[in-house]
């Protein structure tokens, strides 16, 4: 077994090249593929039972988990615990997950383990990632497999220690685990892990990955805080500041940047009329500019961050990079961003934002391919007993 692979799934950080197999491109959503000629000379692909592959996107605000044998399963990534006897009577359950324990927030205890894109500091978080991810993994029927092997992506930037805490979460609900950066599994599942730059916008992160075919290594990773989370915190501000009094909830602030979101690039044809309180009066105000502020407040932040890449990237690879950037996370939902940021980065040369069609499902996509296209011996041979 090559040492880097080893060394990349104990502790996400290798410099090993991995080739794309293009065989699999087509069956890596359905289950463990053996090829296997037939007397003829036939290619012919066969389901095997023994092992179940699983990716997952482990996201600040949203989770998820795909299966070799067509599990596909999003979650809220916060974490219910009964707040006294009485709920736990009336719930039944020591613990609830997702929009399950939104739907009962008041008799829960409620905890968001991830904050920026790692874990929290603290005994509680860590236990609670831990059952968050045995969860997620639960979703695809594991006992119905003799081997259970998961890829989990985590922050461009996540440290040792981050990654650590994650494996260690696995630890229980998996036979081996691999850790990789959630831009190279958006670019390892649209096959552009060729002088690709990727821009994934998430909630508590943007994370922006050089890709020229191999793991990349922490200097051709960044990450900035202005994402999703800015952005509703932006709203609300914005808010407040054109309408004295307004009484506004995250919840509230992150429905509306979903609906609405857009930046100079995409203006919306009407103005963006929404409800909420004013000193507890009703009201239905116009928010237009506000959003706008609030959703290019992340442009330039990234826009340097992307510079940055290009720049430090071997020169001959400039013009690859600048063509071939990738906007993927749920921020790219932003109507217009793909646009802004060519226009932002426009002064270095020509410039090509390709905007993914599915966001949400695309990192956990990304690491179920790589598990699926990863060698079966080395699987065999790396468990997290051998840790």
């Amino acid at each position: 077994m090559p040492h880097g692979i080893a060394n990349l799934v104990k502790t996400g950080v290798s410099t090993v090249s991995i080739g794309i197999s293009k065989q699999l491109q087509l069956a890596c959503y359905v289950g463990i593929i053996h090829k296997v000629r037939t007397s003829s000379g036939e290619r012919r692909v066969i389901m095997a039972k023994e092992v179940l592959y699983i990716g997952i996107d482990l996201g600040t605000f949203r989770s998820v988990m795909v299966s070799s044998d067509s599990h596909e399963e999003e979650e809220l990534t916060v974490i219910g615990t009964p707040k006294d006897p009485i709920a736990r009577n009336f719930l039944k359950r020591d613990v609830l997950f997702g929009e399950e324990a939104l739907k009962n927030r008041l008799a829960l205890n409620l905890f968001r383990p991830l904050e920026l894109g790692v874990i929290k500091d603290t005994p509680e978080d860590r236990e609670f990632i831990a059952h968050f991810i045995t969860h997620l993994i639960g979703l695809s029927d594991p006992e119905d497999y003799d081997r259970v092997v998961a890829v989990i992506g985590a922050p461009a930037e996540a440290s040792h220690v981050d990654k650590t805490s994650i494996f260690d979460a696995a630890a229980g609900s998996v036979n081996a685990a691999m850790i990789i950066s959630e831009p190279f599994a958006v670019a390892y599942a649209l096959d552009m892990i060729e002088h690709t730059l990727v821009i994934d916008i998430g909630a508590g992160t943007t994370d922006l990955c050089r890709v020229y075919g191999t793991i990349p290594g922490p200097g051709d990773q960044m990450h900035t805080g202005y994402a999703g989370d800015y952005v509703d915190n932006q709203i609300i501000l914005e808010v407040q500041k054109k309408y004295n009094g307004a009484q506004i909830t995250k919840d509230m602030a992150r429905r509306w940047k979903e609906q609405y979101s857009f930046v100079s690039t995409s203006t919306p044809k009407d103005p963006i009329m929404v409800d909420f309180s004013i000193d507890g009066k009703a009201m239905t105000l116009d928010i237009t500019d506000c959003i706008q502020e609030a959703c290019e407040s992340i442009v330039d932040p990234i826009v340097e961050n992307a510079k940055e890449l290009i720049a430090g990237s071997n020169p001959e690879f400039h013009d690859e990079f600048r063509r071939n950037m990738v906007l993927a996370g749920g921020g790219s939902g932003i109507r217009g961003l793909g646009a802004l940021i060519e226009r932002r980065l426009s002064d270095m040369g020509d410039v090509n934002v390709h905007v993914v069609d599915d966001p949400v499902r695309l990192g956990a996509m990304g690491g179920l391919r790589l598990a699926m296209e990863v060698p079966e011996d080395m699987w065999k041979n790396l468990t997290l007993a051998s840790r």
